[in-house]
């Protein structure tokens, strides 16, 4: 951001994504003048294609203030999303912060697979564990209008969070939030879908994250503190319980975990891959017993 002295200038939207550009660009930000864009249409409140219609438009002192602090957290590598509070996910909005992950795009290829699974049934009762910002199951249920949910989480902050996004968009009727540890209980109940987008990062693989990551997103969202597949044996194990006889559990995988996800999975029914856009198995479809739904 322009240094105070400079305040007293009347900046133009134009200027500032011109500064914002070259500000970005030194300190080796990712899409810097996208970056800048989208702060500046954040504390404007106007669309993208606004912004390029206003070009000419004065910014006000306290809107120069508020993206200097916008801008000093950003050059911190602070992600993006976190600045604003909003992160995009199936061409939904959520409510995001420290407290949860940002929603990731390779996620969607999960959603993708429930509304397929979802799609024509009457009723589907569904459990999502780790729900962190609710973005699994208000994506479903905002495409399977049949469907609810109990989305747990071991956080009563990530919980929270996930209530104010439940609201956000109208689903409190059929998402219901309970504050529960996957490892240390069993979610009472019976389930035709369970999701679970676990902490999955090996510890040895943290110190490796890009900061954006490492440094602002809630640790034990994103590790075992272990080998990544704490949460894959767990859910092994208690599936049986849980799943109904032709239901389907629907995994988020780390980059490397599926031949290890495969084995545990294969032990007790069937389990199938999707890849992500990068050929890397991202999503892992499961069915108990003889199952042969997948």
């Amino acid at each position: 951001m322009p240094h105070r002295q400079h305040l007293e200038r009347v900046w133009t939207v134009l200027d500032l994504i011109r500064w914002g550009t070259e500000y970005f660009t030194s300190k080796e930000v990712d899409s810097p003048r996208l970056t800048i864009e989208l702060l500046l249409c954040d504390i404007l409140k106007i669309s993208r294609i606004k912004l390029y219609s206003e070009f000419d438009r004065p910014v006000l002192p306290e809107e120069l203030a508020t993206l200097r602090s916008y801008v000093t957290r950003r050059a911190h590598h602070e992600p993006l999303q976190y600045i604003t509070g909003t992160a995009w996910f199936y061409s939904l909005a959520f409510n995001v912060g420290p407290d949860v992950l940002i929603p990731r795009p390779e996620t969607e290829f999960l959603i993708e697979e429930a509304i397929r699974f979802g799609r024509g049934r009457e009723e589907l009762h569904c459990l999502d564990i780790g729900t962190g910002s609710g973005c699994i199951p208000i994506a479903i249920a905002t495409h399977l209008p049949h469907s609810r949910w109990t989305a747990t989480d071991v956080s009563g902050k990530a919980l929270d969070v996930a209530d104010s996004n439940i609201r956000r968009h109208g689903l409190a009727s059929r998402i219901q939030t309970k504050r529960s540890d996957i490892l240390s209980e069993i979610p009472e109940g019976s389930f035709d879908l369970i999701t679970m987008n676990p902490p999955y990062i090996p510890a040895s693989e943290v110190p490796t994250l890009d900061p954006e990551v490492r440094d602002f997103e809630p640790h034990r969202a994103l590790t075992d503190d272990a080998d990544g597949l704490t949460f894959y044996r767990r859910l092994a194990e208690v599936a049986p319980t849980m799943l109904q006889p032709q239901g389907l559990l629907l995994m988020e995988l780390g980059w490397a975990s599926a031949p290890d996800v495969q084995e545990l999975f294969e032990a007790i029914g069937a389990i199938r891959f999707v890849d992500d856009l990068q050929g890397i198995p991202r999503i892992a479809c499961c069915t108990l017993g003889g199952v042969t739904t997948l």
